[in-house]
């Protein structure tokens, strides 16, 4: 708001302060700060911030549509048209103007003012429905008929609160309001009485042009709370073929730069894959994924999502479209292959001549930077040879054709979600050449149940390992990506087909003996728990520590060092089957100094000391010795701000007549 408008403003607002003031800017009406807030929350528009001043507003073309609803609210509105002629003031009440242009109070600088304090002063027409039709201009193309039903019963018992904008459609010179009309706003309350016996409607008639009536349809669709993002991508991109800038439609409706810009690339997307997002079928995120595709990988991902998207509880994430598009720009960072594998290419990934990130290019700016294969055939080829190599660094230890299973040893699982098979075409040869190889296929569902979920270097999952818990599988699958092998650890199936019995009872046993071992552990454990838990504090001996028990403080301490003290010495996780920090402590005694002072260090710096006096003495006393100049350096500094602080209140307490403990002053 510039000094002018704001000097307008302050004073009309002085001089009526119960009435919500609109300006007449440019193209639009604009309310500000108490103002605003009262027309974005009874319009449903957005609220802005511009220069520490709260703004809500919209095109001056609106007006017949909008003011009915803030007056229907109860409030008082004055429009201030800066384009009418400044020196006069009109007040326009239930239909009667005063000219006050000699008897106002109001200064002769003050636009022009005109207070509405009813609907009535706009004039409505009856209109036989027969004459009015939809705009073809309108970017709303969906409307739930159970709501429409609603607003059309509701209409039926109150009647039409509200009347629908209109524009004259073929004019002439004898006929200059024509014959039919179109509406601007208000298509769903025409839709919702063309439901009802009825033959009129009452219209608000305006002459517009098509880019006025456009600019209209599109600022009142937009400022609905439950804006459909197609529809909201579509009426983006009209304005900008109006000769709208992102600047400017971003500053209208309160929303970013790049909100637009990435809504205006939505309305790339193909009419079906539209239809899903508005169906939900299909996340945003997703659509914001798959418009940036050509038309003809827009297809692609239709035809191959189609069976997933009818599935309404559960719509097409970002991450599928993700997975989707690194398989069909065969990404080089998402290969399953490792850095530096060959394969039947021959060559790396990063050497091959079919990286479009090699291509010669002397400039950076100008280089893919993410580096996908250009080669398909290739692509296939190195994937195919991969699996197998994974297959050949697995041999020694996977399980035989027509051998039972053992502990340590690696059987090979498959696992196929047929949907996926059209894209799997190298699953079952792949099975055939394991098979060919002499190695033992299984189906999962015959041994196993679910798998582990810790990593392969969690020590969590090597105490499962060796407590026979689980069971090393490498798992054939079907996926979206094409067939894949993965290293996964299951467990052992409850109940299992006759024909596994012996293995699998085997198998089941060995974990129940390993079990037993642990649980008997836990309970002795439990039962010590108690023992110590009843002896009293005050029976301990009270001699000096005995090197048993300096070994277990040490241990106890290390495991409540900071995270940084740990990961430098390789214990940041202490969940192991054997003692790890007991043999780390009982080997470095020589560290117990270090330890303990970590250990110190740890605590003192907790957010806990800005509230505990026994911990900030410590904490100023061991920094005394640690960093003196630096915490003398904190300590004068923080000294001379309370100063300063306390001196200002003292001239207050002092101005006021007190003393700094609350008691008067003894003049």
């Amino acid at each position: 708001m510039n000094q002018k408008l704001r000097k307008q403003f302050e004073q009309m607002k002085a001089k009526h302060p119960d009435t919500v003031l609109l300006f007449r800017v440019g193209d639009f009406y604009e309310s500000y700060e108490e103002d605003a807030e009262i027309v974005a929350k009874e319009l449903c528009i957005t609220l802005t911030k511009k220069e520490n001043t709260k703004m809500a507003g919209f095109p001056h073309h609106s007006l017949d549509n909008y003011l009915p609803k803030i007056v229907r609210a109860g409030k008082r509105v004055a429009i201030c048209d800066q384009l009418e002629d400044p020196k006069l003031t009109k007040i326009v009440k239930r239909g009667i103007t005063e000219d006050q242009s000699s008897t106002s109070s109001v200064e002769q600088s003050t636009p022009q003012v005109k207070h509405f304090n009813s609907p009535k002063t706009m004039e409505v027409k009856n209109i036989p429905l027969v004459r009015i039709h939809t705009s073809p201009l309108n970017p709303r193309k969906t409307i739930d008929e159970g709501d429409l039903q609603d607003l059309s019963n509701n209409i039926k018992q109150q009647g039409l609160l509200q009347p629908i904008t209109v524009r004259p459609i073929k004019a002439d010179d004898t006929n200059p309001l024509g014959g039919e009309f179109e509406i601007v706003c208000g298509e769903r309350r025409y839709r919702a009485v063309s439901m009802l016996e009825e033959d009129t409607i009452p219209c608000i008639v305006r002459v517009m042009t098509d880019e006025e009536a456009l600019d209209a349809m599109i600022t009142e669709n937009l400022q609905r709370k439950d804006v459909d993002p197609i529809e909201e991508a579509f009426a983006f991109g009209q304005l900008v073929k109006t000769g709208k800038s992102i600047e400017e439609i971003a500053l209208r409706f309160g929303k970013s730069k790049r909100f637009i810009q990435e809504r205006i690339k939505l309305d790339n997307l193909l009419p079906e894959l539209k239809q899903w997002v508005t169906k939900e079928w299909m996340s945003i995120g997703a659509a914001m994924h798959v418009c940036k595709l050509t038309e003809d990988e827009q297809q692609q991902f239709f035809e191959y999502m189609e069976d997933t998207a009818v599935q309404e509880n559960d719509p097409i994430t970002k991450q599928d479209a993700i997975y989707y598009t690194n398989d069909l720009f065969m990404r080089i960072e998402n290969a399953i292959w490792e850095r530096d594998f060959s394969g039947s290419c021959g060559s790396t990934c990063e050497k091959c001549p079919f990286n479009d990130a090699n291509v010669g290019c002397l400039f950076y700016e100008m280089k893919p930077h993410d580096a996908t294969c250009t080669n398909r055939e290739r692509w296939n080829n190195k994937r195919a040879s991969w699996l197998l190599q994974m297959i050949t660094d697995n041999a020694d230890v996977l399980v035989k054709e027509g051998e039972d299973l053992e502990a340590g040893k690696t059987i090979v699982l498959k696992e196929c979600t047929s949907y996926y098979m059209n894209r799997c075409e190298d699953f079952q040869p792949l099975l055939d050449k394991i098979a060919g190889m002499g190695f033992r296929v299984a189906e999962v569902d015959d041994l196993f149940e679910r798998f582990s979920a810790y990593r392969e270097n969690d020590e969590r999952l090597k105490a499962k390992l060796e407590a026979n818990e689980v069971y090393r599988c490498l798992v054939i699958s079907t996926s979206y990506r094409g067939t894949e092998i993965d290293v996964r650890y299951y467990r052992w199936k409850k109940n299992v087909a006759a024909e596994n019995g012996d293995e699998a009872k085997a198998m089941q046993l060995v974990n129940e003996y390993k079990v037993n071992e642990r649980k008997n552990s836990t309970n002795i454990a439990s039962k010590l728990r108690s023992v110590l838990a009843d002896m009293e504090p005050t029976e301990l001996p009270t001699e000096p520590l005995s090197q048993t028990e300096s070994l277990i403080l040490l241990t106890l301490i290390l495991r409540k060092a900071s995270y940084k003290f740990r990961n430098g010495i390789d214990l940041t996780s202490t969940y192991s089957s054997e003692p790890k920090v007991l043999n780390y402590a009982r080997a470095h005694t020589e560290q117990v100094h270090q330890i303990c002072r970590d250990f110190i260090r740890e605590e003192l710096s907790s957010a806990g000391v800005e509230y505990n006096t026994d911990l900030q003495d410590c904490q100023s006393m061991l920094l005394q010795e640690w960093a003196k100049e630096a915490t003398d350096e904190v300590v004068n500094d923080m000294a001379v701000k309370l100063a300063k602080e306390q001196s200002k209140i003292e001239e207050q307490l002092t101005a006021l007549g007190y003393n700094t403990d609350g008691t008067k002053m003894d003049f």
